[in-house]
């Protein structure tokens, strides 16, 4: 199995791998994505912990194609990369009951204060029966003063969703992830007089470009490429890269009005699937920004799943 006598390390996060363990009688093996020196998530969104000093042996395992969105059945995959996502932009506090995943956050994102369901179909395995499982994650979500709200993966949970919609939990964003092989996505240069800016962080040039520092504290909290076009000076365009799980997620893609159609937005997304390490990449759009789809879907990326948020007016 290779790797004998050794264990994963912190550098080993976020990598598939396949462990085998010594047990009583005989030996059990894991297999999954390192999400700690002790824990690996399985393809149905589990967490399994284990002792490292039960390790027999354990590897890397290698994808059998670096082609976006191609392998596993599609629920699989479509978790897989909500999985990358949420890795990205990472709430506060997350709690795991069965296969759902509260994540609870200061601030308003609706990614880092909702509820993710991972587990098998049709409603991702919630901790007790559905009912009694929605009045918990109303009471846990009103108790933090926050709005309940689910993140939908769509078509893999269309039966948890249509359940919420029966009972009286609202539509409130349908969006697209939207996927590209990096070698494909075209960086042309910036029109002259124009330059890119690439920073370790938003700094609070980068963040007044789009009037807000909403998600800040969440940024902040997890390695990312912060990357800017300047004008004069002046700061007119930002975009994030952050990477997961072999995945570039790109976020924060924003042109200030006023210097939109100047041919910025294209180079800015080649730029950041540029400066990137791997070889796919992996963006959110909401389903009615037709210029935004435009763009990306003419710079490589494919529709990959959708996903819907429904929350409860309370």
């Amino acid at each position: 199995m290779g790797m004998a006598n050794s264990v994963p390390s912190a550098g080993d996060v976020g990598q598939r791998v396949s462990i085998r363990l010594r047990e009583a009688d005989g030996f059990r093996d894991i297999l999954g994505t390192l999400e700690s020196a002790e824990s690996v998530r399985k393809k149905d969104g589990a967490v399994a912990t284990f002792n490292p000093g039960d390790i027999s042996a354990w590897r890397i395992v290698e994808p059998l194609t670096e082609k976006a969105g191609t392998g596993a059945p599609q629920t699989l995959r479509i978790n897989e990369l909500e999985a990358s996502l949420e890795k990205t932009w990472p709430a506060e506090v997350i709690t795991v009951r069965g296969g759902w995943r509260y994540r609870m956050s200061s601030g308003f994102t609706y990614r880092a204060n909702s509820i993710i369901p991972f587990g098998k179909l049709p409603f991702g395995q919630p901790q007790l029966a559905l009912p009694e499982e929605l009045d918990v994650a109303i009471q846990e979500y009103v108790s933090r003063g926050l709005k309940p709200t689910f993140h939908l993966p769509l078509p893999a949970y269309q039966e948890l969703d249509d359940e919420l919609a029966s009972k009286g939990w609202e539509k409130i964003i349908d969006a697209h992830v939207m996927i590209a092989n990096n070698l494909e996505v075209p960086h042309p240069p910036l029109p002259d007089g124009y330059e890119f800016q690439i920073s370790a962080e938003p700094t609070s040039d980068w963040l007044n470009v789009q009037g807000d520092t909403a998600g800040e504290k969440i940024m902040r909290s997890y390695p990312a490429a912060y990357v800017s076009v300047k004008y004069d000076g002046a700061f007119i365009a930002t975009g994030r890269m952050a990477e997961s799980d072999g995945w570039a997620v790109l976020s924060r893609i924003f042109v200030k009005e006023d210097f939109r159609g100047q041919g910025l937005s294209r180079p800015l997304l080649g730029k950041m699937v540029e400066i990137s390490t791997v070889k796919k990449s992996a963006l959110q759009v909401d389903i009615s920004n037709m210029p935004a789809i435009h763009l990306y879907s003419t710079s490589g990326f494919r529709p990959h799943h959708n996903y819907r948020y429904r929350a409860l007016a309370l």
